[in-house]
């Protein structure tokens, strides 16, 4: 059944499909942060949309690198080709969807199981959820810090702080509870066809660490390229330098994600923050909402390169991982 549904989704039509409502999800995100807006920001800091991508891109490929590195052992079989193909199409539907880091991770174990087997591509998706968190938590202490001196005690380092502690806390408690998780024998137990898979996905928890350094590491290296893409930024629409400011503008970015995980993309969710903390950074709201436009620009670039991916790219389907 499983492959089946694998199947039709490698089909010709469902690819079609999948870049279709890419595109129109797209269009609707850029009608809704408004044409007059995005043409404004992009007019004022279109020399440094290139950089702006480009650091996109190596954030995304960093958060590859602390996936494959969950897959320990197994990440020998797995050819870059697919990796990156894999991470752009997730990325894709991580923008396009409403919570859709787990639906991400989800596409991403559909489309690389073949290669590192269904048991350690779905026991890293799993912990892909812990080490995101923890990496984001970690960074947004760093950012706490920045904005309480960028701005002393008030309302802003407090929310980030306080976010930092929630996801940070949320992030280690997924990771350990899967490394010590049972869950394949339960689904054995309960669908007799699932039990080889069971078993596999047991068998992958117990041999990851509690905490996935490497994996961490990767993910962290990611959250420092989005803070010098905000020194981009910053420096494009504001004029500031320096890193203090572009900490505390990645620790609202932070916050923002966190809030607006239900909006596709966080439609909206960052322009507002960013709006409400404009004279934090030391900038007017319109400068401020800027900075989120064009992180949202470069972000539904990559959404909309993952949404055409899988229509002009396919890997050989004949390559098979021995579990």
């Amino acid at each position: 059944m499983i492959g089946k549904i694998i199947a039709a989704a490698r089909s010709t039509p469902v690819r079609i499909a999948v870049a279709a409502c890419g595109v129109a999800g797209v269009i609707l995100i850029l009608r809704g942060l408004g044409w007059d807006k995005v043409s404004g920001a992009l007019a004022g800091a279109a020399l440094y949309l290139p950089v702006i991508l480009a650091l996109d891109g190596l954030g995304l490929a960093c958060s590859m690198m602390a996936l494959r590195a969950l897959y320990g052992d197994a990440a020998r079989d797995l050819p870059p080709s697919a990796l990156v193909r894999a991470g752009l199409v997730g990325f894709a539907v991580n923008g396009l969807l409403p919570a859709g880091r787990a639906v991400a991770e989800a596409t991403r174990a559909s489309l690389l199981a073949k290669y590192v087997g269904k048991g350690t591509a779905a026991a890293a998706a799993a912990r892909m959820q812990g080490v995101v968190m923890v990496a984001h938590g970690v960074m947004s202490i760093v950012a706490t810090i920045a904005a309480v001196a960028a701005v002393g005690f008030t309302w802003l380092p407090l929310a980030i702080g306080i976010n930092a502690v929630v996801v940070l806390a949320i992030g280690t408690v997924v990771l350990f509870a899967t490394s010590r998780s049972r869950i394949g024998a339960w689904i054995g137990r309960r669908f007799a066809r699932a039990q080889q898979f069971g078993s596999e996905l047991d068998a992958a928890f117990a041999r990851q660490p509690g905490i996935p350094m490497g994996a961490i590491g990767w993910e962290l290296a990611g959250r420092v390229i989005e803070v010098g893409q905000k020194a981009v930024l910053i420096a494009a629409i504001g004029g500031v330098v320096g890193i203090i400011p572009a900490l505390t503008v990645e620790g609202i970015h932070l916050l923002g994600a966190a809030i607006g995980d239900l909006v596709p993309a966080q439609l909206g969710v960052q322009e507002g923050n960013f709006t409400l903390a404009s004279s934090a950074i030391g900038l007017p709201a319109s400068g401020a909402v800027s900075i989120a436009l064009l992180a949202h620009l470069s972000q539904l670039a990559w959404v909309l390169v993952g949404s055409l991916l899988p229509l002009v790219w396919r890997v050989r389907s004949e390559v098979k991982v021995t579990t």
